[in-house]
């Protein structure tokens, strides 16, 4: 559980608040470099870290990300004339460019010095990975763009989406980290899948209580679950969390790579993108037609919206018969299973009257990590991700057994090897694992020999008066 204060730390994103404040010293995505809009076309709207903004490309095809409201009287800029390089409010005809800049104000003698003096906020915008990024913080201080496999890929070999969730980003976030609930949420009643790794095989249906291991890293945690495959082995999966709103889930061997981004949108609710991408070849037709349909790692959405077809105000479309015959939920799609168990809980979950156990370790470390990161945010210390980007060329990577990585496995980020660490050196080799899954580490002189310190460091079992 957590106190009323920790959990307002935890939810509240603004730009006034400690989350916000350690947010916004990170780029954030924003939306998919296919919602972007044309060169002079009309702005589309944006909200973000509880910030409402216009997104729109200038005549040069330059992205501009503004305050939604002019500075003149208000007037939301949305409706405005992106026009001859920039955005003309249609209130007065003030006008203005990509960074902010004012650049014509027709209802001032051409002579007065006003037009120098007032900008709108303007926050710097990149797209890489079919990604727009945004960076709402100090412009001092602006990072690179952190260092994520798919962003230095072809187009072709990468698809991403983005859909809302209307709950809180830490309460969506926390149904990705909780591995226990597979054997439950996802399961079949009527049939277990042939493959014992799928999330409706044997291992997940005859473990429903993993074991957790917690390894900390310079930007995040590896959350380690085990499932009993016999007496004496198990198989791990190791998943990614990733400051201030990234996780990683280790793929089948068949099925690409993924990273999923829980992005306030405000306190009460979350945009979900989801990146998937091939290293090594173009994405299949048939898994792109899948992907565009909602199925497996993606939402299925209204056609030509963010807004999601399985929704609260529709029950997520549940289908009691199929709950009785076919599915645990009878809810379809794993995405809106996960969906309905955090927004049922409410926009932002009352955490002090929850009773955590053992199998929520892994949502309890990014609790911790999140908040003593904000904390710390305050009080002058700056996270190590954003100035650091190869922390985040990390993988989720499923992998048959407890070997050392091979050579090919091992790429070079801004310098700095990443090389994925095998379940032996996870302290995971004594649990005789036959199934132990890779996680990539990132190795830098200063930071790997902290993480190095720290990497048999478990946090210990949820302490309610800790968490308050």
């Amino acid at each position: 559980m957590l106190s009323k204060e920790n959990n307002d730390l935890l939810t509240r994103t603004g730009p006034d608040t400690p989350m916000g404040r350690l947010m916004r010293c990170f780029w954030t995505p924003a939306m998919t470099e296919a919602e972007v809009p044309a060169a002079d076309e009309a702005p589309v709207r944006l909200q973000l870290l509880g910030e409402a903004l216009v997104v729109f490309r200038d005549t040069e095809g330059r992205v501009g990300v503004l305050d939604q409201h002019c500075p003149h009287r208000g007037a939301s800029l949305f409706f405005g004339r992106n026009e001859e390089g920039g955005v003309r409010c249609v209130y007065h005809g003030w006008k203005f460019g990509v960074d902010g800049e004012c650049l014509d104000m027709p209802t001032e003698a051409s002579d007065s010095p006003m037009r120098c003096k007032v900008r709108a906020r303007a926050y710097p915008a990149r797209i890489a990975g079919g990604v727009l990024w945004v960076y709402m913080g100090d412009p001092d201080k602006m990072p690179p763009l952190p260092d994520f496999e798919w962003l230095g890929l072809p187009s072709s070999h990468v698809y991403v989406s983005r859909w809302e969730q209307d709950c809180n980003y830490a309460q969506a976030m926390e149904g990705e980290l909780d591995s226990a609930h597979v054997g439950f949420l996802h399961s079949l009643v009527d049939k277990t899948h042939d493959d014992d790794r799928a999330l409706t095989g044997r291992f997940f249906k005859n473990d429903k209580a993993p074991l957790w291991k917690i390894v900390p890293t310079p930007s995040g945690f590896l959350a380690c679950n085990g499932r009993r495959v016999d007496e004496s082995q198990r198989y791990w999966r190791v998943n990614q969390f990733l400051l201030p709103f990234y996780t990683m889930i280790p793929p089948h061997p068949a099925e690409a790579r993924l990273v999923r981004m829980w992005v306030p949108m405000n306190d009460e609710r979350c945009w979900v993108l989801c990146a998937t991408f091939r290293p090594d070849r173009p994405l299949e037709e048939k898994e792109l037609t899948a992907w565009r349909n909602g199925d497996y790692a993606h939402r299925r959405v209204i056609p030509g919206t963010t807004r999601p077809t399985e929704r609260l105000d529709n029950d997520y479309l549940i289908d009691r018969q199929q709950q009785k015959t076919v599915s645990f939920t009878g809810i379809a799609g794993i995405r809106a299973q996960d969906a309905m168990v955090s927004e049922s809980a409410g926009p932002i979950v009352d955490r002090t009257r929850e009773h955590l156990g053992s199998s929520d370790r892994a949502v309890v470390a990014m609790r911790r990590s999140l908040m003593e990161a904000a904390r710390a945010c305050v009080d002058g210390q700056r996270p190590a991700g954003p100035d650091h980007p190869y922390l985040y060329g990390v993988r989720a990577t499923p992998d048959g057994s407890a070997r050392k990585p091979r050579p090919d496995r091992v790429r070079r980020a801004h310098g700095h090897r990443a090389s994925q660490g095998s379940a032996s050196r996870l302290g995971l080799s004594r649990l005789q694992t036959t199934a132990a899954q890779e996680a990539t580490t990132p190795r830098c002189p200063a930071l790997h020999a902290k993480h190095q310190e720290t990497h048999d460091e478990i946090p210990p079992m949820p302490d309610p008066a800790r968490e308050r």
